[in-house]
């Protein structure tokens, strides 16, 4: 029998920053996750920045989110010796002189200041139509998330602590002091499996939804911009005239196939911007696992001490994986709170007796 210290299930980037956060402190850890080329992690855009654009609002908690996502992108590149981080400028278009009026009223106060450039930028731009310029949104970047859980995902393979196999729940042993699965033994399981929580029969009386997005990557030939540009949709560079372009939000369809129907959404919104005719390159889905108050679910389950979980991450998932993750380590080693937020305590009067 294997001894590990905690057993992670789901690697896309909950399972990934956490695993990478507990093996920094000397932690064994061993990680249960399927391979699958496209998941919500790995179709994703990877940016974060500390502002809601359709209000010009300040996140939730993003000064406190922030310094543990730099550190963590330090400590995973410093690791790992590679680049996974680059950093970026956003750029909010304005649709009006009302939404130009309302950033300089947001701008002047003390807590997004630090986030929100006062001056405006022009649009210099033939092939761009934004006839009100742009708001700067500071403090923005992006990560490869693909890059960073293949790096991972290579390295729990070398050191052998990987199971590359979907997880059987009713191979699980659990008791107070330890859970068993297969040959492998830990203190603790944690949960990191996205919108499969929904089949998880420990925590299936979690509110978590599974939200399809869809994404397209296209080139633009002749266009130039290296900002991210935001209006109905994102507009992210990739380099050599190549974009990502999306996302959509569709609450009723549960599976990951891409739809003309997406695509034309896609395509409609980009010509509302960008007045170039693109090259489709690619399309993808995937299952966002959002929650219905729109806070991650973080904790033990009501009867087992040791059995955790860490999801409902939603689209700023980046941002706040970091903070989030040591706050769970911090629940676990040290027995301190989690917010009440994002604690799944909010919701054991939802378990099924």
């Amino acid at each position: 029998m294997k001894k590990f210290d905690y057993i992670i299930v789901g690697q896309g980037l909950a399972g990934t920053v956490l695993a990478f956060q507990l093996t920094q402190m000397g932690k064994r850890v061993f990680v249960i996750d399927k391979f699958r080329s496209s998941t919500s992690s790995k179709v994703a855009f990877g940016a974060y920045n500390p502002m809601v654009l359709k209000r010009f609002t300040a996140c939730w908690k993003v000064e406190e989110q922030l310094p543990p996502l730099y550190q963590f992108i330090k400590s995973f590149e410093e690791t790992f010796d590679t680049g996974i981080h680059t950093p970026l400028q956003l750029w909010r278009k304005f649709h009006s002189v009302q939404e130009q009026n309302l950033w300089l009223e947001k701008s002047e106060k003390p807590r997004l200041r630090a986030f929100m450039n006062t001056t405006f930028k022009s649009n210099d731009s033939e092939e761009i139509s934004a006839d009100f310029g742009f708001g700067e949104v500071k403090h923005s970047g992006r990560v490869d998330l693909k890059k960073m859980i293949s790096i991972f995902r290579t390295h729990l393979d070398a050191g052998g602590s990987l199971l590359n196999e979907a997880f059987d729940y009713s191979a699980m042993e659990v008791s107070e002091k330890y859970i068993r699965y297969q040959s492998v033994e830990a203190e603790k399981i944690v949960f990191c499996e996205g919108h499969r929580l929904t089949q998880n029969p420990y925590f299936d009386y979690l509110p978590l939804m599974r939200t399809k997005g869809e994404l397209l990557t296209v080139k633009l030939k002749g266009f130039q911009a290296k900002q991210l540009l935001k209006s109905s949709i994102s507009l992210l560079p990739l380099g050599a005239e190549e974009y990502k372009l999306g996302a959509t939000f569709n609450w009723d369809d549960k599976d990951e196939v891409c739809t003309e129907e997406a695509k034309q959404e896609l395509l409609s919104k980009l010509n509302d911007l960008v007045n170039i005719s693109p090259e489709l390159i690619n399309h993808e889905a995937g299952l966002r696992p959002t929650v219905k108050d729109r806070r991650a679910l973080l904790g033990a389950h009501p009867s087992h001490d040791n059995v955790l979980v860490f999801n409902g991450l939603g689209t700023r998932g980046l941002l706040i994986s970091p903070y989030l993750s040591l706050q769970l380590i911090d629940f676990m080693e040290k027995g301190k709170m989690i917010e009440p937020e994002v604690d799944i305590k909010r919701y054991e009067n939802e378990m099924k007796c």
